[in-house]
């Protein structure tokens, strides 16, 4: 890159300075043509003027007198021949006679016997006496056109020298301008895979760098934090998942080495329900995936979420030993039925798991949205775990046996289902004094405006 400008700015400079050449020189020439040109203009105009007075011969020599404008003054007759002239030895016209009144301007004329060129303004008068002259001055153009070539040639000395200045500075400063981002990337290149601790150097530069950096960093921050989420994840599953199979493994192993078979009891004891322990946390765990990669909830269909609360009250009522309170109000929304049944299910798991005696389940609505919440009066959730309760392989009573715990995957799995159907969720203090655990979601459309 360091190269790249360095070659892009040279150019640029050096088109640029040869258009500026150019347009210098084309200037230049065409000043010194205008200069030229008034000043023979001024003279023809003084000679014209004082031949109305009096003969060529009785003109002052004056009028003759050449400087670095005007390098040849004469006034040609009728015939062609010079009359008068600011060289001692006059030599031929600039050209031919001239009708009076007339004025031409004539770029590289010649006066025999001399090649020289003249820019040349040449008028035709009539002299006192009534005889047609004309009169003529020119500038040599060698001199135009030695000044023009000295000023290009320097240019041609000179350019080269701020191109390779413009070069030179342009390397340095560029280098100096990316010193930062080859730092940057000397610490991205230290930094591997298995440690994402180390953050790139941010440069105090208030510019697009220092953004760079900062935006580096906070990838970087974010890398670490998904690949601690991570391995916890595959850590926390993996011991959930050897635990059911180390039972269901230590029974075949048995059955194995004794040769008995395993008697049914044991069989709808001990081997089933660890076997569907296993395929629950399977089951969750693979839910938990397809929400990591945005693939739920899967359908969307008008669900009637009075419905599944309803329903899921009556389960709770006819399955645990606790008094349930169910109050609900009409309520639609977009989503997935089965996914909002098992997010208001795994609620009322949590919620009766941990109940002294009563369990409430409450819906309430307003213009755009409905709430659903599960409260208990059980033991609450303190302050300082309410926001890490949704988390995956979360227990807050780490010292319960897992049978009466879970897996600690059943309040992440409601926060992945409400988060994939655009909602809400959240714990907080129960009015019986345990935890109320609620969620919100969007209504449908049409119960959009319903009071």
């Amino acid at each position: 890159m360091r190269s790249r400008l360095t070659l892009l700015a040279t150019a640029l400079v050096t088109i640029a300075l040869v258009i500026a050449g150019a347009v210098l020189i084309l200037v230049l020439h065409t000043v010194l043509l205008n200069k030229a040109d008034d000043a023979n203009s001024a003279r023809v105009s003084t000679i014209a003027e004082a031949l109305a007075e009096r003969g060529p011969s009785e003109l002052d020599d004056s009028l003759f007198s050449t400087d670095q404008n005007v390098d040849l003054v004469q006034v040609v007759d009728a015939s062609g021949q010079v009359v008068r002239s600011s060289r001692a030895r006059p030599g031929g016209p600039l050209g031919a006679p001239l009708q009076p009144g007339r004025r031409v301007e004539i770029d590289g004329a010649q006066s025999a016997p001399s090649d020289a060129e003249y820019r040349a303004t040449r008028v035709g008068v009539r002299a006192a006496d009534g005889t047609a002259l004309t009169v003529e001055a020119g500038t040599a153009e060698a001199g135009i056109n030695t000044l023009v070539l000295l000023v290009a040639a320097l240019c041609a000395a000179v350019f080269p020298l701020i191109v390779a200045a413009m070069a030179t500075l342009t390397y340095f400063f560029v280098g100096r301008a990316l010193r930062p981002v080859e730092q940057i990337r000397r610490r991205v290149s230290e930094i591997s895979a298995a440690d994402l601790a180390d953050l790139v150097p941010v440069p105090g530069t208030r510019d697009e760098i220092e953004l760079l950096a900062r935006t580096m960093n906070a990838m970087l921050t974010r890398l670490k934090t998904a690949q601690t989420t991570q391995r916890q994840f595959v850590g926390d599953a993996s011991h959930e998942l050897n635990s059911p199979l180390t039972s269901i493994y230590g029974l075949l192993d048995l059955a194995d080495h004794t040769g008995e078979p395993i008697d049914v009891e044991t069989v709808r004891t001990l081997l089933l329900p660890e076997a569907a322990r296993m395929r629950t946390l399977v089951a969750d765990l693979a839910l938990l995936a397809r929400g990591d990669e945005g693939a739920a909830p899967v359908r969307h269909e008008r669900v009637d979420l009075e419905a599944l609360v309803t329903a899921e009250a009556d389960l709770v009522t006819a399955t645990r030993a606790v008094s349930v309170h169910c109050t609900t109000v009409p309520a639609f929304v977009d989503g997935d039925a089965a996914r909002l049944a098992r997010a208001i299910r795994n609620l009322t798991d949590n919620a009766a798991r941990y109940a002294a005696s009563r369990l409430t389940i409450t819906m309430a609505s307003t213009a755009e949205s409905v709430t659903v919440a599960v409260s208990d009066d059980g033991p609450g959730v303190s302050a300082a775990d309410r926001e890490r309760v949704f988390d995956r392989f979360v227990r807050l009573d780490d010292a319960r046996d897992r049978a009466a715990g879970g897996s600690g995957l059943g309040l992440a799995i409601v926060a992945e289902i409400v988060n994939a159907h655009s909602g809400l969720v959240g714990v907080d203090a129960a009015p019986d004094g345990g935890a109320r655990f609620w969620f919100s979601l969007p209504l449908a459309r049409s119960d959009s405006r319903r009071p």
